[in-house]
């Protein structure tokens, strides 16, 4: 092998679909397996002959995917190319160093694999390992026999799926995600059945000199004692599944031979199947994610497989529900969890089918094809929203349109209105003006609007003919996270220093915390014992009149959101200053008050007209337009801690009682109905933040 480069056999197949067998195969004819193995077990007492680590590490991928072993959801494309995989990418060449050092010939396997191929493939050639794709496949049904089997067995029950139907689709994709994902490397195809039957003939294209050289004798005789037929314990008969329809059986029998053909239409059939398969998901993805993975009937997956099969489904498991899908430009956001998993969990709440995607998910498109109604967050004009928009006026479909800030008037953004840009090079502020446009012509090319707050709406009205004003609010994770903060000690209750709070998600409040930061330190220059904590974001030492009391200032990183209720459980009063007179303040929701509310914690506010609408001014909060008024409210509230008590408690219930999930959510369904209806819409009034 000297001069030659490295390779490896990587194998592909289904779990039980007895890849095991085939890695250990290659393992006898000369290939080497990875250092450390997965032990044997009463499932698979041969042995996997597949690395434990890899197996954990690929366990992992999954979950960050958002999906797992068991699961059959698809894997979105920009999955594999967002920026967090270069870290996983990394941490992956050193288990692979590590598992096979410099092995000029290796065998890897995990049915993992399948899902995780395009991830693995960079990972290979990075480290100058060619791939040869070694695709196992096996009757479907016995495959799900195989894993319903094991609910025969405590210790494999976990893993066990007893319901046919569903075993049948994680096979389905499987198998799909392997055939595309190696249709550009050396591959062969095999069934299980005929390596059990005949290895030298089914295997032998492996066997040549530039890969594995072929078995001698012994090792022939070798593998003919490990390949008992009995390996091959669970048999397809004559006799068919009863929870699952003949013809979908056939359908996934006749993909299964039809694998080695790697024509141009074989491979357009096989995506078509892809295609139906992905909508149906998300057809029916959200109601049968809460079925039992251990039942030995699953409706849902019943259903799914009857209408791949073409057969339109005729039974009362299944009632016509609405579904929405939401296409997010800012997954990661904040913004993104009110504005789209809330509305998404609202409607699940009364019976919708619901799916959420990154806006720029290939699948999207595929998606759409199922939904009543598409809801686009912080979206811009071009691509793919341009083809959303053509897919959804082609089916008749409402395009809907989420933002929660005020990024789609190019006047507001050349006048200076938003602070995160005061930093940037003229370059970047340029980019950002062009952008509002494109924010607008999303808008403007939409259907209806749903925004956060009425300034808001109003200047969403002057574009989009159909506005409503939804809030943000909370779920009921957030109910239970902020219930629990309650208990939070506060360090004031030993060391006697009133804590005041300023939490800065991004950094943009550089000029909004201006006429705090001054109140702030008038009232540290006459009062030894209150602090400040700054969470987030914002700098306090930018500001000249806080430069002395830096030992006063306890600036902390940014937290998740479960965090920050703990966080502001921890002091007694919350600062909510907004930049006065800035229209892009003016239209910001009121969520820095609700989260402190939620924690029963009472805050000082800017007059915008949202903050207005949520702070009942001297019952639940107070109101200070500025730096006098900033002074004189944290005077007030310092001085008397019983009426930051109160102010606290009644915060708290006044925001459950407007803002908590059962209030809000049938607000959401309404408005999501209207539009679906096509009925009249009008702006509603709302004291909503």
């Amino acid at each position: 092998m000297s001069g030659l480069p490295r390779r490896a056999i990587l194998v592909l197949g289904m779990h039980r679909s007895g890849t095991s067998a085939v890695t250990r195969l290659l393992g006898l004819a000369g290939a080497t397996p990875p250092r450390e193995l997965m032990p044997p077990t009463d499932d698979n007492p041969q042995g996997y002959w597949e690395s434990r680590r890899i197996a954990q590490f690929n366990n992992r991928l999954l979950e960050s995917a958002g999906t797992r072993w068991n699961d059959d959801a698809a894997i979105p494309e920009i999955w594999f190319t967002a920026a967090d995989r270069q870290a996983d990418r990394g941490e992956a060449s050193a288990i692979l160093a590590e598992e096979f050092a410099d092995a000029s010939f290796i065998v890897c396997k995990d049915p993992r694999l399948c899902r995780l191929l395009p991830f693995w493939r960079e990972v290979f050639t990075a480290a100058g390992i060619e791939q040869h794709a070694l695709l196992v496949t096996r009757d479907p049904v016995e495959v799900a026999r195989s894993l319903a089997a094991r609910a025969n067995v405590p210790q494999f029950r976990p893993a066990a799926i007893p319901a046919t139907s569903r075993s049948l689709l994680l096979w389905l994709r499987y198998v799909l995600d392997a055939e595309r994902h190696s249709r550009d490397m050396p591959r062969l195809v095999v069934a299980y059945a005929d390596v059990i039957a005949d290895w030298r003939q089914t295997l032998a294209p492996l066997f040549t000199p530039d890969r594995l050289s072929a078995p001698t004798a012994d090792i022939a005789t070798e593998i003919d004692a490990f390949l008992d037929p009995g390996l091959r314990r669970q048999q397809s008969n004559d006799e068919l599944p009863a929870d699952v329809l003949p013809e979908a059986v056939v359908l996934l029998r006749s993909l299964q031979e039809g694998f080695g053909d790697d024509s141009a239409e074989a491979r357009l059939l096989r995506d078509q199947i892809t295609d139906s398969f992905d909508r149906l998901l998300v057809a029916h993805g959200r109601a049968r994610s809460g079925h039992d993975s251990l039942a030995d009937r699953d409706p849902w997956s019943e259903l799914i497989l009857e209408e791949l099969a073409g057969r339109k489904p005729n039974r009362t498991a299944a009632p016509q529900r609405r579904s929405a899908l939401f296409l997010s430009a800012a997954p990661r956001s904040i913004g993104h969890v009110y504005r789209v998993e809330h509305p998404a969990q609202a409607l699940e709440a009364e019976g919708w089918r619901t799916a959420i995607l990154p806006l720029d998910d290939p699948a999207a498109v595929v998606h759409l094809d199922a939904a009543d109604i598409v809801v686009v967050f912080r979206g811009r004009w071009g691509e793919p929203f341009a083809t959303i928009r053509d897919r959804c006026t082609t089916r008749s479909i409402p395009l809907v349109y989420d933002i929660d800030d005020l990024l789609f008037d190019p006047q507001v953004t050349a006048a200076g209105c938003i602070a995160f840009l005061d930093g940037l090079p003229p370059a970047e502020q340029h980019r950002w003006l062009s952008e509002a446009a494109d924010y607008r012509h999303a808008l403007e090319q939409s259907d209806a609007a749903v925004l956060t707050t009425p300034p808001l709406a109003a200047a969403a009205a002057a574009h989009c003919g159909k506005v409503f004003i939804l809030p943000n609010a909370l779920d009921r994770r957030m109910e239970a996270a902020a219930a629990a903060a309650l208990a939070t000690p506060k360090p004031s209750a030993t060391d006697g220093r009133p804590r005041l709070v300023f939490a800065s998600g991004t950094p943009t409040h550089h000029r909004d915390f201006a006429v705090a930061a001054e109140a702030v330190a008038r009232i540290f220059a006459r009062r030894p014992e209150p602090m400040l904590v700054i969470i987030g974001h914002l700098d306090p030492m930018i500001y000249p009149a806080l430069a002395a009391f830096g030992d006063r200032i306890d600036r902390r990183p940014p937290v998740l959101l479960d965090d920050l209720f703990r966080e502001l459980a921890g002091c007694e009063i919350n600062l909510c200053p907004l930049e006065l007179g800035n229209p892009f303040c003016e239209a910001k929701s009121g969520v820095r008050w609700l989260t402190a509310a939620a924690v029963g914690r009472p805050s000082i506010a800017s007059p915008t007209e949202p903050l207005r609408d949520a702070v009942i001014d001297g019952v639940t909060g107070l109101i200070a337009a500025d730096v006098d008024a900033w002074e004189s409210a944290l005077t007030r509230l310092l001085d008397n801690p019983q009426l930051v008590v109160g102010m606290g408690a009644a915060a708290r219930r006044d925001a459950l009682a407007r803002f908590g999930f059962d209030a809000w959510a049938p607000r959401a369904v309404q408005i999501f109905n209207t539009i679906v209806n096509h009925a009249p819409c009008a702006v509603p009034g709302s004291s909503l933040p």
